[in-house]
């Protein structure tokens, strides 16, 4: 950057907040504080440092912008990007002065000691150095450009504007996606230190479980915007859809096949509207999911997987495999219901496995079948798994939780 005349020394002036390291504009303060720490008053600050040429890249990143729709993702946060550059970019401080008395912290700017890199033109590079650049060139050009930077909405116009343009000034390539998720809230609030209403995601896993606390975050929290975490609302999620819908499914369809079958699954007999509406559901479940993924529709794609859960539960409503079982000559479609419901299930187990992964592996134990293979997840979701193997009766998946 310094070398293409991109680094020049100036006087700063502005609104500095400690605890984000940032300078502010009166305009972007607000009602007098920090936007990111509404409880620190920012102090104004005049020094000299050295600048970062950010104005001269505006153009370009608008048209990578506009080139590459999902470079922002999601759409949102690309439109506030975009409106950052319309609104004209200013060239920012990439370094701050030592001061007297303070103990000396940072990298000392090559040339001049009495300054130190500013702390988001520093850490960014990271991402250049922990791939192996400036020196393994054959790492850095196996692992760069990154896929996605997947950050906070808090620091978009560091990743979004100020790295990308330092990667231009560089003459490197930029990523090729930057995804921007929102805040967890607790009840309707901000969870800050100052308020006192900090979760410990540590407390929630060990009274809950990992699976089920990723479940009701990834569900229920919009990636694209802020969500909102509630205790109740957790256990209501969790009662209702992970141990009635889920953990019941399988348990039913475990003890339907060691009572009846005596543990072996059965191959299929002739199949019927029921099954073949089952089986292309579960083919459009995997290509809806895998497309919402790819746009970053995390809990779009669940709520896609838990339609399944639910039309796997219809089926067996509507096949009636207890009532059938009592009958001689439905032997064969006892077969066929109880194969096409185990076979549904080890699909669910494989479609939600980036989500409950110790509970998908317990389903496909219980089912008989290997773990799922993380590397190649979907490929695995596919129909027709041999029939004979044997269940493995369990524990309840997801025992009920008291209100």
């Amino acid at each position: 950057a310094q070398q293409r005349g991109d680094i020049y020394k100036s006087i700063y002036s502005g609104w500095y907040c400690p605890n984000g390291n940032n300078f502010y504009t009166s305009e972007e303060l607000v009602e007098g504080r920090c936007p990111d720490h509404p409880s620190i008053e920012p102090e104004w600050l005049e020094e000299e440092n050295y600048f970062f040429a950010l104005s001269k890249y505006s153009d370009r990143l608008l048209a990578h912008i506009n080139e590459h729709p999902d470079f922002i993702v999601p759409a949102n946060r690309r439109a506030e990007v975009l409106g950052m550059i319309r609104q004209g970019l200013r060239d920012f401080a990439v370094s701050r002065q030592v001061r007297p008395g303070a103990v000396p912290w940072g990298v000392p700017v090559p040339g001049d000691e009495q300054q130190v890199i500013y702390v988001w033109f520093d850490a960014l590079t990271n991402y250049l150095t922990a791939v192996g650049f400036p020196h393994d060139t054959a790492t850095f050009e196996h692992y760069w450009p990154a896929d996605a930077h997947v950050i906070g909405k808090d620091i978009t116009r560091f990743h979004c504007l100020y790295w990308p343009a330092m990667l231009l000034s560089a003459g490197l390539p930029l990523p090729r996606q930057v995804a921007v998720h929102g805040f967890i809230t607790l009840e309707g609030q901000r969870i800050s230190k100052s308020a006192g209403n900090i979760i410990d995601p540590v407390e929630l896993v060990d009274t809950y479980g990992a699976d089920a606390v990723r479940y009701y975050l990834l569900r229920n929290l919009s990636f694209a915007s802020d969500g909102d975490f509630s205790r109740a609302a957790f256990i209501r999620h969790y009662n209702d859809e992970l141990a009635n819908e889920l953990g019941n499914l399988l348990n039913r369809i475990v003890t339907m096949i060691s009572r009846y079958r005596g543990g072996a699954i059965p191959p299929p007999g002739a199949t019927s509207e029921l099954e073949e509406d089952l089986q292309r559901a579960a083919s459009e479940t995997r290509t809806r999911a895998e497309a919402a993924l790819e746009r970053w529709e995390i809990g779009g794609a669940l709520n896609i997987i838990w339609s399944f859960v639910r039309r796997t539960n219809q089926y067996i409503e509507r096949s009636e495999p207890w009532r059938i079982a009592r009958q001689p000559e439905q032997q064969d479609r006892l077969d066929t219901v109880l194969y096409t419901a185990a076979e549904a299930t080890r699909l669910l187990a494989i479609f939600l496995a980036p989500y409950i992964p110790s509970a998908s592996n317990n389903i496909l134990g219980q089912l008989g079948m290997e773990s799922v293979d993380n590397t190649s997840w979907l490929r695995q979701g596919t129909w027709g798994s041999r029939p004979f193997t044997r269940v493995n009766p369990g524990p309840l998946l997801f025992p009920r939780m008291e209100e």
